[in-house]
């Protein structure tokens, strides 16, 4: 049972992460949702215990199926560039599952998608990081359930702009469409991703 609790911790942890990196401390740069963290491991490890144990077989077909989903969603998000040409990745026209697994996919293999561009929904955010003594702005990307949160940072064009007078309010819903790229901070070993030059806009 604990080493399920610990599996369960250790998923959600991957699906919350905010930048590229996997050192994320509670320093205030990343962005997590983790309100209703011990409630969904305490459902799922409910769950698990009211199945059946698999045979090896069957759990590596299992294993199998779920692999094929996952590429099968990444393909799909690959055939939206088609829908778009202005920018290569649109997650405005994908369902969350779809959006979660690009999203993922951009922290794990982040040089794959360097210089390519992004359009992304989600509500506004924006944290200061007392190491560096600087705001930083993200777009707060929900799961289906509402119980989790994705956060993609992103410079509005040049940087320029004040906050917090021309920034949205905090929620406020929008949409960004920027260039995905890479950055370490100074002293900093972590790899960070964001969306940089991007264009804001607000929704009505």
């Amino acid at each position: 049972m604990k080493n399920l609790k610990k599996c369960m911790v250790l998923l959600l942890c991957i699906l919350l992460i905010t930048g590229c990196s996997n050192k994320k401390g509670t320093n205030g740069k990343g962005v997590n949702n983790t309100n209703s963290i011990e409630k969904v491991i305490d459902n799922q490890i409910a769950n698990e215990d009211g199945k059946t144990e698999t045979t090896e077989s069957e759990k590596a077909s299992s294993d199998v199926e779920s692999n094929k989903d996952i590429e099968d969603t990444i393909s799909g998000a690959e055939n939206v560039r088609d829908t778009d040409e202005t920018v290569d990745y649109d997650l405005t026209q994908m369902s969350s599952d779809m959006v979660y697994a690009t999203v993922y996919q951009m922290m794990v293999t982040p040089e794959e998608y360097e210089g390519k561009t992004f359009r992304i929904d989600g509500n506004f955010y924006a944290t200061y990081y007392e190491a560096t003594k600087k705001y930083y702005f993200y777009c707060i990307i929900q799961d289906a359930t509402a119980c989790c949160a994705q956060g993609m940072e992103f410079i509005w064009d040049d940087g320029s702009h004040i906050y917090p007078d021309e920034y949205p309010e905090d929620n406020a819903e929008i949409v960004v469409e920027g260039t995905f790229e890479t950055y370490r901070e100074d002293g900093d070993e972590n790899l960070y991703c964001r969306l940089s030059d991007a264009i804001l806009q607000q929704k009505n």
